[in-house]
């Protein structure tokens, strides 16, 4: 049940990085980001390293500042989050 709930936080991260890229629900994304940070540092890994630097893209974002790297980190956090939920 927990490894769902995570992978529901990942997915919500990728759709928040999503809504950033164009300016939509700040708010909602510094929330999600700030649980994704704790999550990460909580579950602390290689993965979680990743996780870390999906919320400083997720801040650079936030300012505007965006590029094919997020849409990596977009990619990365739904397979994430969808492997997650199957698994």
């Amino acid at each position: 049940m927990e490894v769902k709930l995570l992978g529901v936080v990942d997915l919500l991260a990728a759709f928040s990085l999503i809504l950033l890229k164009f300016g939509l629900l700040k708010q909602f994304a510094i929330i999600i980001g700030l649980i994704l940070l704790v999550k990460s540092l909580v579950f602390f890994n290689i993965v979680g390293f990743i996780d870390i630097i999906a919320v400083f893209v997720m801040a650079l974002a936030f300012m505007g500042i965006s590029g094919i790297i997020t849409w990596v980190f977009v990619v990365w956090l739904i397979q994430k989050g969808l492997f997650s939920l199957l698994g």
